[in-house]
């Protein structure tokens, strides 16, 4: 069986932290060359001391064209190909749509989706080269079903698996495979750095099923294993999907009884 990890070479964007520092570091335990690349080059840094060797570090901010531009050119430089593409770098927003902050929900879309799309824009030419590659784009449950207060966020997402459906099938001729990777809560950073705008229905929004960084990391290596077309990664993300997809208006009266309790 052909090991899609072993021996490749892996961008992995939002490796500073959460999901992305772990698949990073799973990766290269599995005997991958990993390129490391977030805006956070102190904690880049760090990653890339633990590692050893087969790593690259590479600041960067996918939301500005320029930088993602020197990341494959940086990691062709150093390594002569790209086999896999980790588009994790992500941004949450908390506000309700009626009056979070516009120019919030554009720098949302500019790291989520037209972030990744560069990424995406940048790896496709080598990996069509060799006629392998893999592309694994991290959504979340909320590019599936949307709820109040993160909207905005989950918009982005949303356009994230449209975007990996219509990949999948474009660059299937040229052996190149994409997995839409869904997590739902996990143990992260990830609240604490994103944007909040406007207004806010919970302070503390609900956190069920809580799954570890690490594990999240496990699962995704998984599906680039097996291929998947789309993983969704807990058990109460599972379930939101299905009945968001067989019972909407149950959902919304539960969604509504949760989002505003007083």
């Amino acid at each position: 069986m052909l090991d899609r990890i072993k021996d490749r070479v892996a961008i992995v964007t939002g490796a500073s932290r959460g999901i992305g520092w772990h698949i990073a570091r799973l990766m290269h335990a599995r005997g991958a060359s990993v390129v490391l690349a977030a805006r956070d080059e102190e904690r880049l840094n760090a990653l890339a001391a633990q590692l050893g060797d087969r790593v690259l570090v590479v600041p960067c901010d996918v939301a500005d064209r320029a930088q993602v531009t020197a990341l494959i050119d940086k990691t062709i430089e150093r390594f002569g190909r790209i086999e896999l593409l980790i588009n994790n770098a992500g941004v949450g927003l908390s506000g309700t749509i009626a009056d979070f902050a516009l120019d919030d929900l554009e720098h949302v879309f500019a790291v989520n989706v037209f972030g990744a799309v560069a990424c995406i824009q940048g790896v496709v030419p080598h990996m069509r080269k060799r006629r392998f590659g893999h592309i694994v784009n991290v959504s979340s449950i909320l590019g599936k079903v949307s709820v109040p207060q993160t909207a905005g966020y989950a918009a982005s997402k949303h356009a994230l698996q449209a975007i990996s459906d219509g990949l999948r099938v474009e660059e299937m001729p040229h052996g190149i495979a994409v997995t839409t990777v869904c997590p739902g809560s996990t143990d992260t950073e990830f609240r604490d750095n994103e944007l909040h705008s406007g207004s806010v229905l919970l302070n503390e929004r609900p956190r069920i099923n809580l799954m570890t960084a690490e594990r999240a990391a496990e699962l995704t290596l998984r599906a680039i294993d097996r291929k998947s077309r789309e993983v969704i990664l807990t058990p109460f993300a599972k379930f939101l999907n299905v009945v968001g997809g067989v019972a909407p208006r149950a959902l919304d009266v539960i969604l509504e009884r949760k989002y505003h309790q007083s």
